[in-house]
């Protein structure tokens, strides 16, 4: 068996491969620029997906694809291998994208001028699905305090009020925080008596380091059982967003057939050829490999905060226990946002994704570990020097 450091340790070039990630940094005008920004991975897919696709790639033909028979049985035995998450596979349904779905909800189970509630700061296309389709944000912003992030129940309580949809992003997107049981249950009892509908965005569902298999609200409550929807994806797990391949957990039926006819509506049928190659062929051969990921990601979350405890005190990192991006305090350092954006495009040349993105107004930022580990401690050097070099100048 290789060895982690074996496997993620290999420097990929991805300039000029239209990323998103690694082609948009002209927009700055640096050169050599690092981005730790958009949430996805600079390690190469499972070596064995890889070669499976070349596979298929091979034939040169890509026409309309279908779903294989024991399509669903291999997402339902996958939900129960690793997070004991038992469910029918008639309650799962194919859709390309999480955010297609969100949107989806949105504009077809709600009505225009609706209030839709997210905790804040929050994943920024969620923000925007809700109020480029005319509806209203009813946040409920978390508590910061000691370093961690908590959900403040009496607000959310006057959310649910007004709002009868609640998206959840869980692990939460971008502080990192792996809600528990107990933050499950009372959100559960909150959305019972106020009879809110729940969608939960569980993308980061793998990365979920609390020591427990990562919990769906759904599981433990049979009132959100019959009032969510659950999202779920290969495409953090085995870097593959590109194929665009998600699934739903639906277990209402009335709800699960009304999205299916929509779906239908809207021509979202025929999964992309790749994508479903990949998450058939991952689901069930790629475990080791994700085993292997995870590890290597705790050593570079280790490896992160460890840096900025010895070198740079004034940054500190949020206490958290999932998704491999790390949520920044930077308050120490008595700088504005775009000061500090653009000594580190500048001085440091990296890039970051900053706490206004998602709504927060103190000073935070987000950052993507996911990346060979010495490219991560080149990257945190260039910080640590760019700092010094902008108070010097200062």
């Amino acid at each position: 068996m290789l060895q982690p450091s074996c496997i993620f340790d290999q420097i990929i070039d991805r300039t000029n491969t239209l990323s998103a990630k690694w082609d948009s940094q002209n927009r700055y005008g640096v050169n050599d620029l690092t981005p730790l920004s958009v949430a996805d991975m600079d390690f190469s897919a499972p070596p064995q997906l890889v070669e499976y696709l070349h596979k298929q790639n091979k034939l040169g033909i890509y026409g309309y694809s279908i779903l294989p028979n024991d399509y669903y049985q291999t997402i339902q035995q996958y939900l129960l291998r690793h997070y004991q998450y038992q469910t029918d596979y008639e309650d799962i349904v194919f859709c390309p994208r999480i955010i297609q779905a969100v949107s989806i909800y949105i504009q077809y189970f709600t009505k225009k001028k609706d209030s839709v509630c997210i905790l804040t700061p929050s994943y920024s296309p969620i923000f925007n699905s809700i109020t480029l389709n005319n509806r209203q944000v009813e946040k409920c912003e978390l508590i910061y305090k000691n370093k961690q992030y908590h959900i403040d129940f009496e607000r959310l309580a006057q959310c649910f009020q007004a709002a009868k949809t609640f998206i959840l992003i869980s692990p939460h997107n971008p502080t990192g925080t792996v809600w528990s049981k107990e933050n499950l249950r009372k959100i559960s009892m909150l959305a019972e008596k106020y009879q809110v509908f729940i969608i939960s965005d569980d993308v980061h569902a793998d990365f979920d380091f609390s020591g427990q298999p990562h919990l769906f609200i759904s599981d433990g409550s049979d009132y959100v059982r019959n009032h969510s929807i659950i999202c779920t994806s290969p495409a953090k797990s085995f870097n593959i967003p590109g194929l665009e391949i998600a699934n739903l957990i639906i277990h209402n039926s009335s709800v699960r057939q009304k999205f299916q006819q929509i779906m239908l509506q809207l021509g979202m049928h025929n999964p992309n050829f790749f994508g479903v190659h990949a998450i058939e062929f991952a689901y069930k051969n790629c475990d080791l490999w994700l085993e292997n990921l995870k590890h290597y990601i705790q050593g570079n979350k280790a490896f992160v905060r460890d840096f900025f405890t010895q070198a740079l005190p004034q940054l500190e990192v949020t206490q958290s226990a999932g998704t491999y991006l790390l949520w920044i305090n930077y308050e120490k350092l008595n700088i504005s946002e775009e000061k500090l954006k653009q000594c580190l495009l500048h001085q440091a040349k990296v890039e970051m994704s900053w706490g206004s993105d998602f709504g927060e107004v103190r000073c935070f930022f987000r950052m993507n570990i996911a990346l060979p580990r010495s490219q991560l401690k080149d990257c945190l050097v260039r910080i640590k020097e760019g700092l010094i070099l902008y108070q010097q100048e200062g």
